[in-house]
């Protein structure tokens, strides 16, 4: 690390901790990957806090603060997202193009800064939970969220820093309603709302209902430093939601616009994008249709 930017890490600090947002001091890029015990196993190298709480130990005391970074001078710094501001991760050129196409501006408003590999778009704290994978690329670090500020040294050894200025005592900008949206996906069906948009009979009613559970209970993706470590379940929970109701579409009785309306629904609760939504329902009532079933209604149970 050069000497400069070891120097400028706690100045850097308590600016932070000065406008209002808690600090706290982040393992280093090492050699070997990481200082911390994982060395060269770490798969988020400078990310992740030193200390025992993690984010429960940010703060805005500048005593404790000095005393963190002379214990570890070169720590990076946390910050601690959901609190003053909230940050939009981005992680490549293509996914920085769809934001700012999608926010319909050249250049974001507010603070930029260049990371290692892709760039933080800084708003104001909105109340928004923390997401990943909004857009192939794009993470949002809002409630329970950190980030790595600048001057902290990326592990590609290049070192954070802002591209558009960022001023302390300047108000940030609030999150765009466009981004908003993909943060936050449209609330859960009421208990009971698959049953109410039809006159689906009992049976159907019950199992849509079932469905709609699974996709909204399915495991999300994990995604670290830009990359998808597992796959989630989601699409896998939609289109198979897709192919059994379909099933008792092809027998006949079943109301498929409004089924299909239920689990779209659902899926955008999970987070899953219109486009993905439409693929796999379409796929998932293809093959269903293919493969028809009658439920069994009326059954008695047997008397021993």
């Amino acid at each position: 690390m050069r000497p400069s930017t070891r120097a400028g890490l706690l100045a850097a600090a308590l600016r932070y901790a000065a406008a209002g947002i808690p600090v706290m001091p982040l393992h280093t890029p090492a050699a070997v990957g990481c200082s911390c015990r994982e060395a060269a196993g770490c798969a988020s190298a400078g990310k992740h806090p030193r200390l025992r709480h993690g984010l429960r130990d940010a703060t805005l005391r500048p005593q404790l603060i000095r005393a963190w970074w002379r214990h570890w001078p070169t720590a990076n710094i946390g910050l601690a997202t959901g609190t003053v501001l909230d940050v939009c991760d981005i992680d490549t050129n293509t996914a920085l193009a769809a934001i700012l196409d999608l926010l319909k501006v050249i250049r974001p408003t507010g603070p930029l800064v260049r990371t290692g590999a892709g760039w933080h778009l800084w708003f104001a704290a909105s109340g928004l939970p923390s997401r990943v994978g909004l857009l192939p690329g794009v993470d949002w670090r809002g409630r329970g969220g950190l980030i790595a500020a600048p001057p902290s040294v990326h592990a590609s050894g290049a070192t954070y820093r802002f591209q558009q200025p960022w001023q302390p005592a300047a108000a940030l900008p609030s999150c765009p309603a466009e981004l908003r949206r993909l943060v936050l996906p449209r609330p859960p069906l009421p208990k009971g709302a698959a049953a109410d948009v039809t006159d689906l009979d009992r049976y159907t009613a019950a199992a849509l209902a079932g469905e709609v559970q699974r996709i909204l209970l399915a495991p999300r993706p994990v995604v670290r430093d830009g990359r998808r470590i597992t796959g989630g379940g989601r699409n896998d929970a939609l289109n198979t939601a897709a192919f059994r109701l379909a099933q008792l579409s092809a027998g006949g009785g079943v109301d498929e616009a409004a089924v299909r309306h239920a689990l779209s629904e659902a899926a955008q609760t999970a987070g899953l994008s219109r486009a993905e939504i439409r693929r796999t329902l379409d796929s998932g009532w293809r093959a269903g249709l293919r493969h028809p079933r009658r439920p069994i209604r009326g059954a008695r149970r047997r008397v021993a």
